[in-house]
């Protein structure tokens, strides 16, 4: 699922630890095959966070770094203003999740959404978050619309108009917004499951429906 900082924070202050900070395996395999686009723009250490079993699996491992609540919600912030996209499984479960800050050029899932004409607008759940702008405080820059990794924001009138169809609600756009022209407001728009159990389940009827 798309997520965004608001949300992300929300989990880390009810996840059960540890939480853990690793490398992006994303934009660790596009580096080492030397097709990497953003390597002047984002990370590869310390961007992606394994919570609770996942994060005892890493520690296990000696991979990671654990991170206390504090540190972990500085870090998400840092990662916002960057322009990276949190991700999530579409669940509820504290006891453990992997929140990825993915790019559209490395992430593969994000790349499908955004690199390709024909395209599963539904294998991804949206955030419950839509971007809205406050036409009155917009300078029409056009940042927003730069940074917006599924192209939902276009400049009219030197204005800033979010397509709610397209929009993700990454919330990319308000971190980015010099003068906070634009806001995330929440929306029901996507169910999400209670655990993953039930959410592979899902997954598993869909697809046998499919057959």
């Amino acid at each position: 699922a798309i997520s965004n900082a608001e949300e992300i924070h929300g989990i880390i202050d009810t996840c059960i630890g540890p939480i853990v900070i690793t490398d992006c395996p994303c934009r660790n395999r596009t580096e080492t095959l030397g097709i990497r686009e953003c390597k002047d723009k984002f990370p590869i250490s310390e961007s992606c966070f394994q919570v609770g079993l996942f994060g005892q699996y890493f520690l296990r491992r000696g991979e990671g770094r654990e991170l206390s609540r504090g540190e972990a919600h500085e870090l998400i912030n840092k990662l916002a203003k960057k322009g990276l996209v949190f991700t999530v499984a579409n669940s509820k479960s504290p006891v453990h999740q992997v929140i990825c800050s993915c790019c559209a050029c490395c992430c593969a899932m994000l790349r499908g959404l955004t690199r390709f004409e024909d395209k599963n607008e539904n294998c991804v759940a949206k955030s419950n978050y839509i971007a809205k702008v406050k036409l009155d405080l917009c300078e029409g820059c056009a940042l927003c619309a730069k940074r917006c990794p599924f192209k939902a924001i276009k400049i009219t009138n030197e204005k800033a108009i979010v397509d709610p169809k397209k929009c993700y609600g990454c919330g990319i756009c308000a971190v980015s917004c010099p003068v906070g022209a634009i806001k995330l407001h929440r929306i029901e728009q996507s169910y999400i499951y209670s655990n993953p159990v039930q959410l592979l389940e899902k997954i598993y009827q869909e697809n046998r429906r499919k057959e």
